[in-house]
């Protein structure tokens, strides 16, 4: 529906409207949060990172499992390389020569593994996190605060690129493998020189990560292209979920389901604010529809009309989880399956998942947004300064609820407001109030 950079927008969808698009389907819920008639309001995609009586920050969080992923990778990657380095150990003991060559070849494996998991698991992973800021929801005001981009491409590539990321991925990995190699050869005397070169890339390399975010930051601010702070009336704000096939080299790899929770360009039809908004995977339709419902029945009705989502990371969380699991097995009395188990949760290397998540958690989240952002627009506010919902709102919301009594469903109805003949509020084609990202005043 909406798109920062084609050159030509799409015609923009209002709630209700369904179309075929680009090979898949869309599904608009809003602008106008009106009710689905969904039966459940869930955070299915586990968005709501931290939320109060009036506000509410979505985005997505830390995953055990993708940890989980990236540990069997670890195992996997480690059991081979032992395997292989144990293989030439033997052709070794064969010539009885070689053993400093077995020696170097199994340790630069298995430190590339260790880099390959640690690059693409975690260091990757954490700057992406701390770069993507949330969005922030003020049911009072009735806004929505979005991070935008700066219009217009920039020669210097972000830090949470994913080519910039994968290029210098691939040199800490090569330059490391090349570099234990060197050093091996180093040590055992067959060069004459320290590989001082690959030793400092690969140094460089990894210090990348870490120096190279300030430094666009500083050149951000020299060229005057730092991040905005936007806000966004919530009846402009759009949500749509979308099913789109997933193509690969000559055919179609799969099909997916998407919501999205997006800011439109008000001076631009049919186009979002740049780099702002977020999409994740839901399980279907309905699970878009209970993840928009969770979000608007926060903003229409507050805190006390939803249920978070149990929490299902961290070590506290996990040694539960394992003490249920034994306690089952030693009820039915099946101790291979508590074996299996335990041999699964080990390869997976699950209770440092659990572990580094609630660490993510706590304190990797928190530095994508200054600890003044939003400060003094996020204090509660007395009842009567409250916003109200549009009078087109109340009126559809009606509608739509003696609908649903009648058994019609939302997703069936087309454009809801033509639906029930009520005349589309007529768009500002005013810029949104903004003000610096990390700037004090509110």
């Amino acid at each position: 529906m909406f798109n920062t950079q084609p050159k030509e927008a799409l015609p923009p969808m209002r709630a209700g409207e369904h179309e075929s698009r680009a090979g898949g389907e869309q599904y608009c819920f809003s602008p106008l949060p009106l009710p689905t008639g969904s039966e459940h309001a869930v955070d299915v995609a586990h968005l709501d990172v931290r939320h109060d009586a009036v506000t509410m920050d979505i985005r997505q969080g830390g995953s055990p499992e993708s940890l989980m992923t990236a540990g069997h990778v670890l195992s996997v990657g480690a059991m081979f390389m032992n395997g292989f380095g144990l293989l030439l150990f033997f052709i070794a003991i064969t010539k009885n020569s070689l053993y400093d060559m077995v020696l170097i070849g199994w340790g630069g494996g298995l430190y590339t593994v260790f880099l390959w998991v640690l690059i693409t698991g975690i260091v990757a992973v954490n700057l992406a996190l701390k770069r993507v800021p949330p969005i922030r929801l003020n049911r009072q005001r009735r806004e929505a605060a979005f991070v935008v981009n700066p219009p217009g491409r920039f020669w210097l590539p972000a830090p949470q690129n994913l080519w910039l990321m994968a290029i210098v991925g691939i040199a800490v990995i090569a330059s490391g493998f090349m570099g234990v190699i060197e050093i091996g050869e180093w040590l055992r005397g067959a060069r004459e020189g320290f590989p001082l070169g690959l030793t400092l890339l690969h140094i460089g390399a990894m210090a990348f990560f870490y120096v190279y975010p300030p430094v666009y930051d500083a050149i951000c601010r020299l060229f005057k292209r730092e991040r905005r702070t936007v806000l966004v009336p919530w009846e402009d704000v759009v949500a749509m979920c979308g099913f789109n096939p997933g193509l690969g080299p000559g055919a179609i790899t799969g099909f997916g389901w998407n919501f999205a929770l997006l800011p439109p360009d008000p001076e631009r039809p049919g186009y979002t604010l740049p780099g702002a908004g977020i999409m994740v995977s839901v399980g279907g339709l309905p699970g878009a529809l209970a993840q928009w419902e969770y979000i608007r029945r926060f903003m229409e009705e507050g805190a006390d009309a939803i249920t978070p989502s149990a929490k299902e990371w961290g070590v506290e969380w996990y040694n539960a989880y394992v003490a249920r699991e034994k306690a089952e097995c030693e009820r039915t009395n099946d101790m291979a399956r508590w074996r299996r188990f335990r041999r699964k949760r080990i390869w997976e290397h699950a209770r440092f998942a659990h572990w580094y998540t609630e660490y993510r958690m706590k304190h990797i989240l928190p530095k994508a947004v200054p600890s003044d952002w939003l400060a003094e627009w996020s204090k509660p506010l007395p009842e009567s300064q409250w916003a109200k919902p549009s009078a087109a709102v109340n009126e559809l919301s009606e509608h739509l609820r003696a609908a649903y009594q009648r058994g019609e469903k939302f997703i069936e109805m087309g454009d809801i407001e033509k639906r029930f003949g009520v005349a589309e509020p007529a768009a500002s084609q005013q810029a949104y109030p903004t003000f610096p990202f990390r700037a004090n005043a509110q």
